[in-house]
Protein backbone atom coordinates (compact mmCIF):
# COMPACT_ATOMS: atom_id res chain seq x y z
CA UNK A 1 0.00 0.00 0.00
CA UNK A 2 1.50 3.10 -1.22
CA UNK A 3 2.27 5.65 2.22
CA UNK A 4 0.04 8.68 2.24
CA UNK A 5 1.71 12.11 1.24
CA UNK A 6 2.17 14.66 3.77
CA UNK A 7 0.81 17.75 4.18
CA UNK A 8 3.16 21.02 3.69
CA UNK A 9 3.21 22.61 6.66
CA UNK A 10 4.87 25.59 4.82
CA UNK A 11 1.59 26.78 3.43
CA UNK A 12 0.09 28.66 6.57
CA UNK A 13 -3.52 27.03 6.66
CA UNK A 14 -5.45 25.22 9.04
CA UNK A 15 -7.21 22.22 7.10
CA UNK A 16 -8.02 21.56 4.04
CA UNK A 17 -5.10 19.17 3.83
CA UNK A 18 -5.95 17.62 0.74
CA UNK A 19 -6.44 20.62 -1.06
CA UNK A 20 -2.55 21.64 -0.02
CA UNK A 21 -1.39 18.10 -1.18
CA UNK A 22 -3.05 18.56 -4.84
CA UNK A 23 -1.88 22.12 -5.47
CA UNK A 24 1.72 21.16 -3.55
CA UNK A 25 1.93 18.01 -5.86
CA UNK A 26 1.41 19.99 -8.99
CA UNK A 27 4.13 22.68 -8.09
CA UNK A 28 6.41 19.76 -7.76
CA UNK A 29 5.66 18.11 -11.38
CA UNK A 30 5.33 21.41 -12.99
CA UNK A 31 1.53 20.76 -14.03
CA UNK A 32 -0.05 23.78 -12.77
CA UNK A 33 -3.68 24.38 -14.70
CA UNK A 34 -3.75 27.74 -16.26
CA UNK A 35 -7.41 28.39 -14.07
CA UNK A 36 -8.74 26.83 -10.82
CA UNK A 37 -12.04 27.57 -9.03
CA UNK A 38 -12.43 26.86 -5.21
CA UNK A 39 -15.66 26.71 -4.29
CA UNK A 40 -17.64 26.42 -0.45
CA UNK A 41 -19.51 28.42 1.79
CA UNK A 42 -18.28 31.97 2.95
CA UNK A 43 -15.24 31.95 4.82
CA UNK A 44 -14.61 28.56 4.51
CA UNK A 45 -10.76 29.42 3.23
CA UNK A 46 -11.14 29.68 -0.29
CA UNK A 47 -9.24 33.49 -0.72
CA UNK A 48 -6.78 31.93 2.24
CA UNK A 49 -6.27 29.38 -0.06
CA UNK A 50 -5.64 31.02 -3.12
CA UNK A 51 -3.69 33.60 -1.92
CA UNK A 52 -1.37 30.94 -0.25
CA UNK A 53 -0.93 29.44 -3.63
CA UNK A 54 -0.43 32.85 -5.40
CA UNK A 55 2.73 33.05 -2.88
CA UNK A 56 4.01 28.94 -3.99
CA UNK A 57 3.70 30.52 -7.55
CA UNK A 58 5.52 33.19 -7.37
CA UNK A 59 8.18 32.34 -4.46
CA UNK A 60 11.73 32.95 -5.49
CA UNK A 61 13.11 29.78 -2.38
CA UNK A 62 13.25 26.43 -2.96
CA UNK A 63 10.27 25.72 0.13
CA UNK A 64 7.50 27.17 -1.86
CA UNK A 65 5.72 28.77 -0.31
CA UNK A 66 8.52 30.23 1.71
CA UNK A 67 6.48 33.17 3.63
CA UNK A 68 9.77 35.34 4.02
CA UNK A 69 10.69 36.16 0.26
CA UNK A 70 9.91 39.38 -1.64
CA UNK A 71 7.01 37.90 -3.50
CA UNK A 72 5.62 35.93 -0.42
CA UNK A 73 5.52 39.26 1.94
CA UNK A 74 4.17 41.35 -1.18
CA UNK A 75 1.02 38.91 -1.45
CA UNK A 76 0.55 38.08 1.77
CA UNK A 77 0.17 42.28 2.19
CA UNK A 78 -2.22 42.40 -1.39
CA UNK A 79 0.95 44.77 -2.70
CA UNK A 80 2.52 42.61 -5.30
CA UNK A 81 2.70 43.85 -9.22
CA UNK A 82 1.52 40.85 -10.53
CA UNK A 83 -1.06 39.87 -8.72
CA UNK A 84 -4.60 40.96 -8.34
CA UNK A 85 -7.32 40.21 -6.39
CA UNK A 86 -10.52 41.21 -7.61
CA UNK A 87 -13.93 41.44 -6.38
CA UNK A 88 -17.81 42.77 -7.43
CA UNK A 89 -18.71 46.87 -6.61
CA UNK A 90 -21.45 47.57 -4.44
CA UNK A 91 -24.57 47.76 -6.12
CA UNK A 92 -25.19 50.70 -7.48
CA UNK A 93 -21.53 51.74 -7.28
CA UNK A 94 -20.71 53.48 -10.37
CA UNK A 95 -17.17 51.95 -11.82
CA UNK A 96 -14.44 54.32 -12.69
CA UNK A 97 -10.80 53.09 -13.02
CA UNK A 98 -9.31 56.54 -12.06
CA UNK A 99 -11.74 56.60 -8.75
CA UNK A 100 -11.22 55.48 -5.66
CA UNK A 101 -11.75 51.53 -4.90
CA UNK A 102 -15.07 50.86 -3.66
CA UNK A 103 -15.48 50.40 0.18
CA UNK A 104 -14.52 46.75 1.71
CA UNK A 105 -17.19 44.28 1.69
CA UNK A 106 -19.84 45.04 5.35
CA UNK A 107 -20.34 41.58 5.85
CA UNK A 108 -20.48 38.04 3.91
CA UNK A 109 -24.24 38.56 3.06
CA UNK A 110 -23.46 42.33 1.28
CA UNK A 111 -24.70 41.80 -2.50
CA UNK A 112 -22.31 42.95 -5.34
CA UNK A 113 -21.93 42.27 -8.91
CA UNK A 114 -18.67 41.81 -10.60
CA UNK A 115 -19.18 43.67 -14.03
CA UNK A 116 -17.95 43.48 -17.82
CA UNK A 117 -15.29 46.55 -17.00
CA UNK A 118 -13.30 44.96 -14.21
CA UNK A 119 -13.15 41.85 -16.58
CA UNK A 120 -11.97 44.13 -19.66
CA UNK A 121 -9.35 45.95 -17.23
CA UNK A 122 -8.18 42.16 -16.53
CA UNK A 123 -8.11 41.31 -20.25
CA UNK A 124 -6.17 44.37 -20.32
CA UNK A 125 -3.53 43.64 -17.73
CA UNK A 126 -2.93 39.98 -18.62
CA UNK A 127 -1.85 40.63 -22.05
CA UNK A 128 1.15 42.27 -20.27
CA UNK A 129 4.22 40.42 -19.72
CA UNK A 130 4.77 40.12 -16.08
CA UNK A 131 6.55 42.69 -14.47
CA UNK A 132 8.59 40.88 -11.57
CA UNK A 133 7.31 37.47 -10.95
CA UNK A 134 7.09 34.17 -12.91
CA UNK A 135 3.33 34.86 -13.38
CA UNK A 136 0.30 37.18 -13.78
CA UNK A 137 -1.82 36.04 -11.61
CA UNK A 138 -5.55 37.00 -10.98
CA UNK A 139 -8.20 36.10 -7.96
CA UNK A 140 -11.48 36.43 -8.89
CA UNK A 141 -13.58 36.37 -5.65
CA UNK A 142 -16.85 35.54 -5.92
CA UNK A 143 -17.50 34.68 -9.19
CA UNK A 144 -21.00 34.15 -8.77
CA UNK A 145 -21.59 37.65 -8.69
CA UNK A 146 -20.24 38.13 -11.64
CA UNK A 147 -23.35 39.26 -14.69
CA UNK A 148 -24.23 38.22 -17.21
CA UNK A 149 -21.67 40.42 -19.88
CA UNK A 150 -18.74 39.92 -17.48
CA UNK A 151 -19.48 36.14 -17.21
CA UNK A 152 -19.59 35.89 -21.05
CA UNK A 153 -16.50 38.39 -21.68
CA UNK A 154 -14.34 36.42 -18.92
CA UNK A 155 -14.77 33.29 -21.01
CA UNK A 156 -12.92 34.68 -23.57
CA UNK A 157 -9.77 34.71 -21.49
CA UNK A 158 -10.33 31.10 -20.19
CA UNK A 159 -10.18 29.74 -23.63
CA UNK A 160 -7.14 31.80 -24.87
CA UNK A 161 -5.02 32.46 -21.71
CA UNK A 162 -2.11 34.13 -22.33
CA UNK A 163 0.81 31.15 -21.36
CA UNK A 164 2.10 33.47 -18.26
CA UNK A 165 -1.34 33.66 -16.84
CA UNK A 166 -3.34 31.62 -14.16
CA UNK A 167 -6.32 32.10 -12.73
CA UNK A 168 -8.06 31.55 -9.60
CA UNK A 169 -12.01 32.06 -9.31
CA UNK A 170 -13.49 31.13 -5.54
CA UNK A 171 -17.07 31.02 -5.65
CA UNK A 172 -20.00 29.17 -3.00
CA UNK A 173 -20.96 26.92 -5.51
CA UNK A 174 -19.89 25.53 -9.33
CA UNK A 175 -23.47 25.56 -10.05
CA UNK A 176 -23.68 29.17 -9.85
CA UNK A 177 -21.56 29.53 -12.49
CA UNK A 178 -21.61 29.07 -16.18
CA UNK A 179 -21.10 25.70 -17.32
CA UNK A 180 -18.79 26.54 -19.74
CA UNK A 181 -16.59 28.68 -16.85
CA UNK A 182 -16.63 25.87 -14.71
CA UNK A 183 -15.59 23.21 -17.16
CA UNK A 184 -12.68 24.77 -17.69
CA UNK A 185 -11.25 25.05 -14.74
CA UNK A 186 -9.55 22.99 -11.61
CA UNK A 187 -12.50 22.33 -9.41
CA UNK A 188 -11.72 22.19 -5.73
CA UNK A 189 -14.62 21.81 -3.62
CA UNK A 190 -13.47 22.39 0.09
CA UNK A 191 -15.46 21.03 3.06
CA UNK A 192 -16.65 22.16 6.09
CA UNK A 193 -13.84 21.38 9.37
CA UNK A 194 -14.62 19.28 11.89
CA UNK A 195 -16.19 21.07 14.98
CA UNK A 196 -13.50 20.16 17.00
CA UNK A 197 -10.42 21.09 14.62
CA UNK A 198 -11.93 24.58 14.77
CA UNK A 199 -12.30 24.49 18.31
CA UNK A 200 -8.50 23.33 18.62
CA UNK A 201 -7.75 26.00 15.90
CA UNK A 202 -8.87 29.18 17.94
CA UNK A 203 -7.40 27.86 21.01
CA UNK A 204 -4.10 27.08 19.63
CA UNK A 205 -3.54 29.79 16.89
CA UNK A 206 -6.04 32.61 18.36
CA UNK A 207 -5.90 31.82 21.61
CA UNK A 208 -9.67 31.73 22.44
CA UNK A 209 -10.71 30.86 25.68
CA UNK A 210 -11.84 27.12 25.70
CA UNK A 211 -15.81 27.81 26.06
CA UNK A 212 -16.05 30.45 23.69
CA UNK A 213 -14.12 28.32 20.97
CA UNK A 214 -15.87 25.16 21.96
CA UNK A 215 -19.43 27.66 21.17
CA UNK A 216 -17.97 29.58 17.84
CA UNK A 217 -16.53 25.82 16.60
CA UNK A 218 -20.64 24.56 16.81
CA UNK A 219 -22.22 28.36 15.38
CA UNK A 220 -19.44 28.49 12.33
CA UNK A 221 -20.61 25.26 10.64
CA UNK A 222 -16.70 24.08 9.79
CA UNK A 223 -15.86 27.86 8.61
CA UNK A 224 -13.28 28.69 10.14
CA UNK A 225 -12.54 32.12 9.28
CA UNK A 226 -16.04 32.84 10.35
CA UNK A 227 -14.77 31.77 13.80
CA UNK A 228 -11.70 33.01 13.84
CA UNK A 229 -12.91 36.72 12.88
CA UNK A 230 -16.17 35.94 15.26
CA UNK A 231 -13.13 35.44 18.01
CA UNK A 232 -11.44 38.80 17.04
CA UNK A 233 -14.57 40.69 16.83
CA UNK A 234 -17.47 40.37 19.60
CA UNK A 235 -19.58 42.35 17.51
CA UNK A 236 -20.72 39.50 15.52
CA UNK A 237 -21.77 37.38 18.19
CA UNK A 238 -23.32 40.69 19.79
CA UNK A 239 -25.55 40.36 16.49
CA UNK A 240 -26.18 37.05 16.83
CA UNK A 241 -27.62 37.63 20.10
CA UNK A 242 -29.76 40.39 19.46
CA UNK A 243 -31.22 38.74 15.83
CA UNK A 244 -32.30 35.33 18.52
CA UNK A 245 -33.36 37.79 21.01
CA UNK A 246 -35.62 39.43 17.79
CA UNK A 247 -36.93 35.69 17.31
CA UNK A 248 -37.65 34.75 20.75
CA UNK A 249 -39.69 37.74 21.33
CA UNK A 250 -41.68 37.66 17.92
CA UNK A 251 -43.20 34.49 19.01
CA UNK A 252 -44.78 36.13 22.09
CA UNK A 253 -45.95 38.96 20.55
CA UNK A 254 -49.52 39.36 19.09
CA UNK A 255 -50.17 40.01 15.27
CA UNK A 256 -50.23 43.48 15.35
CA UNK A 257 -46.86 43.79 17.28
CA UNK A 258 -45.25 41.07 14.89
CA UNK A 259 -46.47 43.62 12.17
CA UNK A 260 -44.31 46.49 13.85
CA UNK A 261 -41.90 44.28 14.74
CA UNK A 262 -40.86 42.93 10.38
CA UNK A 263 -41.46 47.06 9.61
CA UNK A 264 -38.12 47.73 12.00
CA UNK A 265 -36.55 45.04 10.94
CA UNK A 266 -36.73 45.75 7.20
CA UNK A 267 -35.47 49.01 7.83
CA UNK A 268 -32.67 47.63 8.03
CA UNK A 269 -32.08 45.24 5.20
CA UNK A 270 -28.08 44.59 5.36
CA UNK A 271 -28.52 42.38 8.11
CA UNK A 272 -31.63 40.72 7.16
CA UNK A 273 -29.51 38.09 4.95
CA UNK A 274 -27.63 37.32 8.78
CA UNK A 275 -30.61 37.41 10.79
CA UNK A 276 -31.67 34.62 8.67
CA UNK A 277 -29.24 32.66 8.66
CA UNK A 278 -29.57 32.75 12.43
CA UNK A 279 -33.41 32.24 12.47
CA UNK A 280 -32.47 28.99 10.07
CA UNK A 281 -29.72 27.52 12.50
CA UNK A 282 -32.17 28.19 15.23
CA UNK A 283 -34.94 26.21 14.10
CA UNK A 284 -32.32 23.65 12.85
CA UNK A 285 -31.36 22.96 16.52
CA UNK A 286 -35.31 22.87 17.68
CA UNK A 287 -35.57 19.83 14.88
CA UNK A 288 -32.90 18.39 15.78
CA UNK A 289 -33.41 18.23 20.04
CA UNK A 290 -37.21 17.52 18.98
CA UNK A 291 -35.59 14.26 17.55
CA UNK A 292 -33.39 13.76 20.70
CA UNK A 293 -30.01 14.24 18.57
CA UNK A 294 -28.37 16.93 21.22
CA UNK A 295 -24.94 16.09 20.25
CA UNK A 296 -24.63 18.04 17.03
CA UNK A 297 -26.58 21.56 18.22
CA UNK A 298 -25.18 24.48 17.12
CA UNK A 299 -26.33 27.18 19.53
CA UNK A 300 -24.74 25.54 22.63
CA UNK A 301 -25.53 28.16 24.72
CA UNK A 302 -28.80 28.63 24.89
CA UNK A 303 -29.67 24.99 25.23
CA UNK A 304 -32.66 25.55 27.62
CA UNK A 305 -34.40 27.66 25.40
CA UNK A 306 -34.28 25.12 22.80
CA UNK A 307 -35.81 22.34 24.51
CA UNK A 308 -38.42 24.93 25.97
CA UNK A 309 -39.29 25.19 21.93
CA UNK A 310 -39.14 21.73 20.74
CA UNK A 311 -41.78 21.29 24.00
CA UNK A 312 -43.81 23.73 23.33
CA UNK A 313 -44.29 23.36 19.27
CA UNK A 314 -45.26 20.89 16.72
CA UNK A 315 -43.24 18.88 14.48
CA UNK A 316 -45.19 20.77 11.68
CA UNK A 317 -44.99 24.12 13.48
CA UNK A 318 -41.20 23.86 13.90
CA UNK A 319 -40.66 22.68 10.24
CA UNK A 320 -43.03 25.48 8.57
CA UNK A 321 -40.95 28.02 10.64
CA UNK A 322 -37.94 26.31 8.93
CA UNK A 323 -39.47 26.03 5.30
CA UNK A 324 -40.39 29.90 6.14
CA UNK A 325 -37.24 31.15 6.78
CA UNK A 326 -35.48 29.06 4.07
CA UNK A 327 -37.74 30.85 1.35
CA UNK A 328 -37.69 34.74 2.66
CA UNK A 329 -33.97 34.46 2.86
CA UNK A 330 -34.69 33.48 -0.81
CA UNK A 331 -36.65 35.64 -2.06
CA UNK A 332 -34.55 38.30 -0.51
CA UNK A 333 -32.18 37.90 -3.21
CA UNK A 334 -34.66 38.41 -5.93
CA UNK A 335 -34.70 42.04 -4.47
CA UNK A 336 -38.60 41.46 -3.17
CA UNK A 337 -40.53 44.13 -0.86
CA UNK A 338 -37.95 43.72 2.30
CA UNK A 339 -41.20 44.57 4.35
CA UNK A 340 -43.46 42.41 2.84
CA UNK A 341 -41.61 39.45 3.10
CA UNK A 342 -40.59 40.04 6.48
CA UNK A 343 -44.59 40.50 7.89
CA UNK A 344 -45.45 36.77 5.84
CA UNK A 345 -42.32 35.70 7.76
CA UNK A 346 -43.84 37.07 10.94
CA UNK A 347 -46.74 36.03 10.86
CA UNK A 348 -46.24 32.35 9.67
CA UNK A 349 -44.01 31.92 13.06
CA UNK A 350 -45.74 29.71 15.30
CA UNK A 351 -47.10 31.40 18.63
CA UNK A 352 -46.00 30.97 22.74
CA UNK A 353 -48.79 33.03 23.68
CA UNK A 354 -50.67 31.20 26.23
Amino acid sequence: MTARAETPTNWGLYGHDWAVRALARSLAADRVAHAYLFTGPHAIGKTTLARAFAQALQCTNDNRPCGACPACQKIARDRHPDVQMIEGVPVGYRFDEKAPPPPPRANDWERRILKIDQIRLIQHDVARAPFEGRWKIIILRRFEEANEEAANAFLKTLEEPPAHTRLILTARDASLLLPTITSRCQVMALRPLAPAQVETALIEYWRAEPATARLLARLSGGRLGWAARAAAQPALLDARRAHLDALDAAVRENRAERLIRAEGLAKKTEALPELLEHWLGWWRDVLLVLGGDDARLTNIDRADALREYAARFTLEQIQGALKSARATARYLTLNVNARLAMEVLLLNLPSAIV
